[in-house]
């Protein structure tokens, strides 16, 4: 997306009063996505009573981890919803290199899934959410393997670029910088972190940023996380302490926001009772604080988070030329006296004389202080952004202190470029101030049109969300042309009233499609590549399709000198309020839902099998399927086509389709063959599909949609790699699939030629395990298949009656659990080697594992993707014969990736080798020894004398 098309997002305005007050502080992002974080749950007097406590003062505290779930949320809850403190989470990464509880979504997709649980996080305890450029490319053990992966240089450069945007007065690093972090990523992340806080304020270091808005920052203390070292904590913030404007503790909250976390298995209770977070000075700016860095004494504490740092409002005029700064202070000094009048008047929400009065003058005398510093030193310098972004807020509080209710909806969530759907603004006067000049607006993205329309019709209380678009027939729409503004009248409403305000929109043909801006280029490694335009670096996602804007005027005669009797008039001209356009639908058993606006392609395409495995003595052919499916509202038509390498024949050499709506999709099937011998190697299969208009579409469109978290769209090629090497499995093979977590094997099973069957409950309970040879386990099944738990003594029997058992890696449940034959153990944290190139050592080169059917070498041990493996056993029983060995630089070999024992007539087989992130790469010694492994028969084994357990 370029930097025209994100300005253009923007509402247009002049170089006005109304341009000064309204520019976004921080990020510069659209206004509604900026105010849009850290709100999400509360409503009401809650909301104002939140943002009573951050309107005095100027606290920024900024805390820096690796993945999404480092991040201490009590402690951010509490400073965010009780001490009034901007709090935002830098997570490094999106945490792609990790496993899915509940769904499919590996690596980008999983990225998606993690963003989004992080922003559903911060929507509950009350923070922002940034990241930088890198991507988690799975688990390392050192800092300097995880640092040579990213780009140590790139990486601060994001870190600081953070910092001296969001500006905070404190930085909170969760991680120490040195090993006893663990993971190399947590070890960088407080690497980085300590170095951001010395970089940020260097002028020489990094002056490009200083083109787009920021200059260098001083943090005045940096301290880290003792949540490993509860004792060393120099400062304590208690956060288990009852709010009763928001009904329980903040690390109440904080705990319902951690289980936001639902891909990584975070579920937890939210405990009654006290609680804290300690914390670690490391560095600090503020005078008098030596000897506790020092720590000349035991018990040596600092006197808080913020101690020592001046975060009044009024202290920004410390920073203002000194013919301005007098000045400015006065607005200030009178701009915090009415905003503690205002905390006195709530909860009297919408009352004459509650906190709206107070509200009102404290935006006069901000405005004042805002024209001063933006007039003395430009508007992006500190004292200028800080009261900028404190308009914002106060605005909102005014607004919400007013009881006016702004809603937003869309009569389609996923549109088509170049179709017309219809917007409806509507606001409600719930209090008792009439509201005058009441105006909706429609900013739109470039190409976009728009015109005023009859609002839906009401069926009762309840309007009609679907339908067709109906014709206009009032007075005040006839006749109204399509424009690239879209602007609604004027109106008035009285308290207790309601107006709606319609908008037919169609978004330009060529305008951009909802695609994250992160993922829209190729990435450089393992670290993404940002667009030009600075606004949106480091943001979790790009800004809504859409975003409605109302201006309003509260009250009809008060002046801002008057005392305010009842009636609310600002000084500086209108509100602006921004809403997200959103659609709103309803579910008859759950009631009502919203989804945000989605700009979509007419067609995707996919490729069902995305890696395809084949055999290389394999001639016959094969069918791929692919299927195109449509978004378009008058549905598409065309001819889809599979373009192979000249190695291979396909047929038909295309297809015609036909989709007569949005949902509807069609299932093409091409046969492919070789057209020779074939060589080892890998071929890629490309799906096109040409509409009739002669338009082309080359990618897959997934929605990655799950209840906690917003709808997001990937944009993947129609792409199938196909790798062809040596590979054979036993004949007549009858396998069952018990499947897991983000689990591959099935697929890849069927790659070899094989017909698993899927194992449900009722299979597991009564089914006729005999009817198999193998049964293999997906990885995490124990954790996720609570039948498999219930009947694993049956499937044991089947081992004993002959079976072989495949058990790919579990987590210590397994262990714990007592679900394999023989006791085994695993160390806490469990054994891994994360150098996907790490030596491996067979221990038994003669066992069967090893050359029936295929001749397991060296080399099937090279090429392997992101890990050798995790969850290793680290104690077995003396029946367990360990087959492989390996180990990460400058570790003892490990034994316990790979055991196999005899069980009765059959085999039991436990494996910690990442086959599952092996698979969809379309790794060929991970396929072979996994052939070898399902083919393993009891009559071909013999326990190895080779070593004992360790």
């Amino acid at each position: 997306m370029t930097l025209r098309r994100i300005r253009a997002l923007r509402p247009v305005r002049p170089l006005s009063l109304a341009t000064l007050l309204a520019i976004a502080g921080g990020f510069q992002v659209p206004p509604g996505s900026l105010l849009a974080q850290g709100q999400g749950e509360l409503r009401g007097a809650a909301e104002l009573g939140v943002l009573l406590r951050q309107l005095d003062g100027v606290k920024r505290v900024l805390m820096i981890g690796a993945h999404p779930d480092d991040e201490d949320t009590s402690l951010l809850a509490t400073l965010a919803r009780a001490w009034g403190v901007e709090t935002a989470y830098l997570s490094l990464t999106r945490g792609e290199g990790g496993q899915n509880l509940i769904g499919p979504e590996l690596a980008e997709g999983l990225g998606i899934v993690r963003t989004g649980e992080l922003m559903a996080a911060r929507s509950v305890d009350g923070g922002r959410q940034f990241f930088t450029r890198a991507m988690d490319f799975g688990y390392s053990k050192r800092a300097e393997e995880t640092l040579s992966v990213w780009l140590p240089e790139k990486l601060l450069w994001d870190v600081v670029w953070v910092v001296r945007r969001f500006r905070p007065q404190v930085i909170v690093s969760v991680f120490t910088g040195t090993p006893a972090d663990g993971h190399g990523q947590h070890q960088a992340a407080g690497i980085l972190a300590q170095q951001a806080f010395s970089v940020a304020a260097d002028p020489g270091r990094f002056p490009e940023q200083f083109a787009h808005g920021v200059g260098p920052w001083r943090v005045m203390k940096l301290y880290r996380a003792a949540w490993r070292d509860p004792g060393s904590a120099t400062s304590t913030v208690q956060t288990g302490k009852y709010d009763p404007l928001l009904g329980r503790s903040h690390f109440q909250i904080a705990m319902e926001s951690r289980s936001q976390h639902r891909s990584q298995d975070m579920g937890v209770a939210q405990p009654l009772g006290p609680q804290s977070s300690g914390l670690v000075l490391l560095k600090s700016r503020v005078e008098g604080v030596e000897s506790i860095l020092a720590r000349t004494e035991p018990d040596v504490r600092d006197a808080g988070l913020l101690a020592g740092v001046d975060t009044s409002i009024t202290s920004l005029a410390g920073l203002l030329p000194p013919g301005t700064g007098g000045q400015v202070r006065g607005y200030l000094e009178a701009y915090r006296q009415e905003i503690q009048t205002a905390r006195r008047a709530f909860p009297s929400m919408v009352a004459p004389g509650g906190p709206a009065c107070a509200l009102s003058r404290a935006l006069n005398s901000l405005d004042q202080a805002v024209l001063a510093s933006v007039a003395a030193v430009g508007e992006h310098a500190e004292p200028s952004v800080t009261l900028q972004a404190r308009r914002r807020k106060l605005e909102k509080a005014l607004v919400l202190a007013t009881g006016v209710v702004v809603d937003v909806r869309a009569s389609d969530d996923l549109v088509v470029p170049g179709e017309t759907f219809r917007v409806d603004v509507e606001v409600w006067n719930g209090g008792p101030v009439s509201l005058s000049d009441v105006q909706a607006v429609l900013p739109l993205p470039p190409g976009a049109e728009a015109r005023p329309t009859e609002p839906p019709r009401l069926l009762g209380r309840f309007a009609i969300l679907r339908g067709e678009v109906q014709t206009p027939t009032s007075d005040r729409y006839v006749d109204v042309s399509w424009s690239e503004h879209a602007v609604g009248d004027t109106r008035e409403i009285e308290p207790g009233g309601f107006e709606r305000w319609s908008f037919l929109v169609r978004l330009g043909r060529d305008g951009p499609l909802s695609r994250l801006y992160y993922l829209g280029q190729e990435r450089d490694g393992a670290m993404y590549r940002w667009p030009e335009s600075p606004d949106l670096w480091a943001l979790p996602r790009d800004p809504a399709v859409l975003e409605a804007r109302v201006n309003l005027a509260p009250g009809s005669g008060a002046t801002a000198g008057e005392a305010c009797a009842g009636e609310i008039r600002t000084g500086s001209g209108p509100l602006s309020l921004y809403r997200e356009v959103e659609f709103r639908g309803v579910d008859k058993a759950e009631g009502e839902y919203r989804k945000p606006v989605l700009a979509v392609p007419e067609v995707s395409v996919e490729i069902d099998a995305e890696g395809m495995v084949w055999p290389r003595d394999l001639r016959t052919s094969r069918l791929v399927t692919v299927t195109v499916g449509g978004y378009a509202e008058e549905g598409v038509s065309g001819t889809i086509r599979l373009e192979a390498p000249g190695e291979w024949k396909v047929e038909p050499s295309s297809l015609p389709f036909s989709l007569g709506g949005p949902g509807v999709t069609g299932i093409f099937r091409f046969e492919i063959a070789p057209t020779g011998e074939l060589s080892t190697g890998r071929f890629v299969l490309r799906a096109v599909a040409t509409t009739d208009s002669g338009v082309e579409y080359r990618e897959k469109v997934s929605i990655i949609d799950y209840e906690h978290i917003q709808r997001t769209l990937l944009f993947e090629r129609a792409e199938a790699t196909v790798s062809v090497f040596p590979v054979r499995v036993a004949e007549g093979l009858r396998v069952g699939y018990v499947m897991g977590s983000g689990d591959a094997g099935l697929e890849a099973l069927r790659h070899l030629g094989l017909e698993p069957e899927p194992l449900g409950p009722a299979a597991l309970e009564a089914g006729d395990l005999g009817g198999f040879d193998v049964i293999v386990l997906g990885v995490r099944a124990y954790e996720t298949r609570p039948d498999l738990v219930a009947y694993n003594e049956r499937l044991l029997g089947f081992a004993r009656n002959g079976g072989t058992i495949i058990a790919q890696y579990n987590k210590h449940e397994y262990a714990l659990g007592g679900f394999a034959p023989y006791p085994v153990s695993m160390s806490r944290p469990a054994e891994r080697v994360s150098l996907e190139s790490a030596p491996v050592r067979v221990l038994d080169p003669e066992s069967p594992i090893f050359n029936t059917p295929n001749r397991i070498t060296a080399e099937d041990f090279d090429g392997w993707v992101q890990e050798r493996g995790l969850y290793f056993l680290s104690e077995w029983d003396d029946r367990y014969a360990p087959l492989l060995a390996m180990a990460d630089p400058e570790e003892e070999p490990k034994r316990g990736s790979l055991l196999v024992a005899r069980v009765g007539k059959g085999l039991y087989v436990y494996t910690g080798l990442s086959f599952f992130r092996q698979f969809p790469a379309g790794v060929p010694g991970a396929y072979r020894l996994f052939a070898n492994l399902v083919s393993a028969r009891s009559g071909d084994w013999t326990t190895p004398a080779g070593p004992p357990r360790r």
